[in-house]
């Protein structure tokens, strides 16, 4: 599965998941703009591509404002000379987030929330789309979370499960430009993030409730992220693949 010199965008690539993905999607040779709030953490990742024989620029971008993705979209084509056919949707509120009840979360931390997980997504989107529509194909992958679908995650799995529908109408809305948009839920993934957020005692619970009892790691999404974004996933979109070691089952 290659894409030899299309252009991808991930977001939130400095660290975790995302740093995994950008790497992943190199190795298919894209390539690849690390999009981060934290420019300095985004470029040691893109100096990390460029110094194993890719292609790579950082730049900086916060996904809860619409001038910034906007610029990000514009200034990525611009220095790769080619629109940007691959959005891959990483960055999230996350790491050291609050773990309030539904009951209390206070609104404000709830919007916060919702800006980045959520609306972040929608305004990448809109940012790209113009050029995967004139090039008349394109892979968008939003990143939502198992919790969507296990009632646990409060204001974290709501915003995921909100991601989950964005997907869905935007598949519907790209699919005639060729342009395909799925989500990925991944379980509990052990990041640093991870390590911090998430209290011990759920860290071992969640491991004792998969169907396959080991810590998720960032690498074992980026098998799903290159399929999806390969020509052999032309015809799967609207789509959210669970990759969570067997957490969420249905019945």
């Amino acid at each position: 599965m290659t894409q030899k010199g299309k252009v991808a965008i991930v977001t939130g690539a400095a660290q975790g998941i995302g740093v995994e993905y950008a790497k992943g999607l190199s190795s298919m040779g894209m390539r690849i703009a690390v999009a981060d709030i934290n420019l300095e953490k985004a470029q040691a990742v893109a100096d990390d591509i460029i110094n194993s024989g890719g292609e790579a620029m950082a730049v900086a971008v916060d996904v809860s404002s619409k001038e910034s993705t906007l610029e990000m979209a514009k200034v990525v084509r611009e220095a790769f000379g080619a629109p940007v056919e691959v959005l891959i949707n990483n960055a999230a509120i996350y790491h050291s987030m609050r773990m309030d009840p539904m009951s209390k979360v206070d609104i404000e931390y709830w919007r916060k929330v919702f800006s980045v997980n959520l609306d972040g997504a929608l305004l990448c989107i809109q940012a790209v789309a113009p050029q995967m529509i004139e090039a008349g194909w394109g892979r968008i992958i939003n990143q939502t979370s198992s919790s969507a679908y296990l009632g646990s995650g409060g204001h974290y799995g709501c915003s995921k499960m909100a991601l989950i529908g964005l997907t869905q109408g935007f598949a519907k809305e790209f699919g005639p430009h060729g342009i395909t948009v799925n989500a990925i839920a991944p379980g509990t993934i052990f990041t640093e993030a991870t390590e911090v957020t998430v209290p011990e005692v759920i860290k071992d619970n969640v491991v004792k409730m998969q169907a396959i009892p080991r810590k998720g790691q960032p690498e074992d999404l980026v098998g799903m992220v290159k399929f999806l974004c390969s020509d052999e996933a032309s015809w799967i979109t609207a789509q959210t693949h669970l990759v969570d070691g067997g957490t969420a089952k249905r019945l």
